[in-house]
């Protein structure tokens, strides 16, 4: 046998090689070597639709992990393999950039540590790139509460979404009065009583007054009198007389804590000064007042005269008008209770009857409602409590209401 020449052994060769292809093609096989595995375990070809990350590519080839054309497989996904990368993946749901998108021109390389690096990617086309997320809304910050009461709000909810709550709401409205420290020694015993004779107090004259203004008295409609020498409603009842403002009724600073007037004599009787009363939970005429027991109430002088030196008679609506009486002309009544003792003493101390009364009397006038209101609830309707107190500098609440200046 002849051997064959080596040239004519290559042309069968090359001849029987593309006969193989072109069957290959023809039967739309792959040659082997040009299928990847995606790193979602999916197959991706040039002009695949299976984006990785980067969700469904629009019309282009594989985001991630496209197929190298004759190049070795990469760990992480080979070069891309002339197709164009995703012209834009889905925007990211934490904000971050897609990842469909990315370059194609040069294909990419594999990431990860250990993969053989995909071949360079032939004549990809430059991808748009995916769009960037726009990303979560960043929180500025939870409201902070303005003004509000003496207790503060403990921590404020952290908003959903991330907004970050920087404290507590404060409530509004309150006082920012502060308990003044218990009498533990040095203080006086004493007692309370009360009155509310809508006369013009003492200390409404201004020969009363050390230092400062005089305390302002009201006209028969409770509007405020500017001038300091309009005669006492008690001497000449009228129109344009001198009255107890309505305002001077008690209120309550909280629980614990109430701020009044009250009458005076001897050395307490100075106009403007305040004392601070710390109930015992007894009471001076032998009832008990044990809803009292440990309350405090700071009190500033603003009259005088038929009280005792250990007596303080406390401004009251509906507490009995004593001695004097320019309420029957102001309130349009006569049913103002016992003369000494009011409402209460009139009913016999029954708190509903008292109500019944001052729903009558002040059905149209709320601020002495309200301090009837107080006598009833923070006050419990004690009847002449006992007491110990000493003198104390003056809260600004007590003579921003009265007018008066605390002469210390």
């Amino acid at each position: 046998m002849i051997p064959t020449p080596r040239s004519e052994i290559r042309e069968i060769l090359r001849v029987a090689r593309v006969a193989s292809l072109t069957l290959i093609v023809m039967a739309g096989c792959r040659p082997p070597g040009d299928e990847v595995v995606s790193p979602d375990g999916s197959s991706s070809g040039t002009g695949g639709q299976k984006s990785g990350s980067g969700g469904s590519a629009s019309g282009g080839s594989t985001s991630t992990g496209g197929s190298a054309s004759g190049g070795s497989p990469s760990g992480s996904g080979g070069a891309a393999s002339g197709g164009s990368t995703s012209t834009g993946g889905s925007p990211s749901s934490s904000g971050g950039a897609a990842t469909g998108g990315g370059t194609s021109s040069g294909g990419r390389a594999g990431a990860t540590a250990g993969g053989t690096n995909g071949g360079g990617g032939r004549g990809g086309t430059s991808a748009g790139g995916g769009r960037t997320g726009s990303g979560g809304v960043t929180a500025t910050g939870g409201r902070t509460g303005s003004g509000g009461s003496t207790t503060t709000g403990s921590g404020g909810g952290t908003s959903s979404g991330g907004s970050n709550g920087t404290g507590g709401t404060t409530g509004s409205g309150g006082s920012n009065a502060m308990q003044p420290p218990p009498i533990t020694s040095g203080g006086t015993t004493a007692w309370a009583s009360r009155y509310w004779d809508c006369c013009k107090p003492a200390c409404g004259w201004k020969g009363n007054v050390r230092s400062g203004n005089p305390m302002t008295s009201c006209n028969e409609q409770n509007m405020s009198l500017s001038d300091a020498n309009v005669v006492n409603a008690c001497q000449t009842a009228g129109s344009n007389s001198a009255y107890m403002c309505w305002s001077g009724v008690p209120w309550s600073v909280s629980d614990t804590l109430s701020y009044g007037f009250a009458a005076a004599s001897g050395n307490n009787y100075t106009c403007g000064r305040c004392f601070q009363a710390q109930f015992t939970g007894s009471g001076h005429s032998g009832s008990p007042a044990n809803s009292l027991n440990g309350k405090t109430m700071i009190v500033q002088v603003i009259n005088n005269g038929g009280v005792q030196a250990d007596q303080f008679d406390l401004l009251i609506p509906g507490g009995g008008v004593g001695a004097l009486n320019a309420c029957s002309a102001q309130w349009g009544t006569s049913d103002l209770g016992a003369q000494y003792g009011g409402f209460l003493a009139g009913c016999n101390g029954s708190a509903s009857c008292v109500m019944q009364k001052c729903s009558t009397v002040f059905a149209n006038k709320p601020d002495l409602m309200a301090g009837c209101n107080w006598f009833l609830g923070w006050f419990a309707a004690a009847d002449n409590p006992a007491f110990v107190y000493k003198q104390i500098a003056c809260p600004a609440a007590i003579t921003q209401k009265s007018g008066l200046s605390d002469p210390g």
